[in-house]
């Protein structure tokens, strides 16, 4: 026999939660106070991370019904909304926000609602892509340094650049210093003029000419 459970993240106490279960009920939900989860966790706490949400989780099954009254209730965030609607959706349990409308958020053809969710999710994810790229791009023109920070020192990278001057090979060097082939290789390649692969050899800057005397005797 299916169920109908609620659940909210906005009630403090149980007179609030009956308060909601008087709304669900208005608005055709009968729901046994025995199947209502109610808790009050602060954003800082992922809709996936609450304990009460994860009990609820645990005890519907497929075919139960699962009604809430905010979308806020689902998560802090349209991702995490999102990600709780899938949840549900692959429990086979049908999910209503009193919020929006009698539609099942949970159904496998997504009704209008998850559509504008996901809408907006991309919306905000190619929005803060672009602020990155801008941000980035003006800290570039300013002379700062982007990106992660280098992990070996001016001292550390000289020295892995001289032993590989004197014929050691990327393996050997990482070894040597305790760090990856793919780290010594970012670090030669940043150095294209003092170290560069040659033949089998490694040759360190650019070949001097040889002395050649001004005048040269030839013999006959």
């Amino acid at each position: 026999m299916t169920s109908t459970f609620i659940y909210s993240n906005r009630a403090r106490d149980l007179e609030a939660m009956e308060d909601e279960l008087r709304i669900a009920d208005r608005a055709g939900y009968t729901v046994d106070l025995r199947r209502a989860f109610w808790e009050c966790e602060p954003a800082s706490v992922p809709a996936a991370e609450r304990p009460r949400l994860l009990s609820l989780l645990q005890r519907v099954r497929a075919g139960d019904t699962l009604v809430t009254m905010q979308l806020s209730c689902l998560g802090w965030s349209v991702q995490e909304v999102l990600g709780t609607i899938r949840r549900f959706r692959l429990l086979g349990v049908a999910l209503h926000c009193v919020q929006l409308s009698r539609a099942n958020l949970a159904c496998a053809a997504p009704p209008e609602a998850v559509m504008v969710l996901r809408a907006v999710a991309a919306l905000e994810g190619s929005t803060r892509s672009a602020r990155v790229r801008d941000s980035l791009a003006a800290a570039k023109a300013m002379g700062r340094a982007v990106g992660r920070p280098p992990k070996h020192k001016p001292d550390e990278r000289d020295a892995i650049l001289r032993s590989l001057a004197e014929g050691q090979t990327v393996s050997e060097t990482a070894r040597r210093f305790n760090t990856s082939r793919q780290t010594v290789l970012r670090i030669r390649a940043a150095a294209p003029a003092i170290v560069q692969p040659s033949g089998t050899g490694i040759a360190t800057g650019t070949a001097a000419a040889p002395d050649v005397p001004a005048e040269v005797s030839t013999v006959e």
